[in-house]
């Protein structure tokens, strides 16, 4: 894997899937400015709050990310996931949230310091100790 970071100012992105792994996606897309569309049958509440995005409540077509730069395939069926990663064409980067093993990124854990980002990533791994190691590195910068 070859860390980098993206400008996502205007870069259309989708995500499939309307729960909380697609919320805590689309907050962190939203942050770095990108447009995100949303499609799923059922949404969380908190999507309604947020400003900026496309909810389409239906159930996924591979229509629905024909246009996107990025894809973030994370409903809760491998079959739908899979389905997305086949569906999408060469050119388009592919987040399979439910196989690591389909996906041309992932999404690194990070902590902000003023004018510094600290990325950390177990190149997905263990999530669970990056999390545990995030928090002991925020401990430290707070000191």
């Amino acid at each position: 894997m070859y860390p980098i970071m993206l400008e996502l100012t205007g870069k259309k992105i989708v995500i499939v899937g309307g729960g909380k792994i697609a919320l805590r996606k689309t907050l962190g897309i939203l942050k770095a400015k990108g447009k995100v569309t949303l499609v799923a049958p059922i949404f969380l509440n908190e999507f309604n709050e947020l400003d900026n995005i496309e909810l389409i409540k239906t159930t996924y077509t591979p229509d629905h990310i024909k246009e996107a730069h990025l894809i973030f395939a994370c409903t809760n069926s491998k079959a739908i996931n899979q389905q997305i990663v086949n569906d999408a064409s060469e050119h388009q980067w592919v987040n399979d949230c439910s196989q690591k093993e389909n996906s041309d990124f992932y999404n690194m854990s990070t902590i902000e310091q003023g004018e510094y980002l600290l990325a950390l990533s177990s190149y997905g791994k263990d999530p669970a100790a990056v999390k545990k190691k995030q928090e002991q590195l925020k401990k430290m910068f707070e000191e």
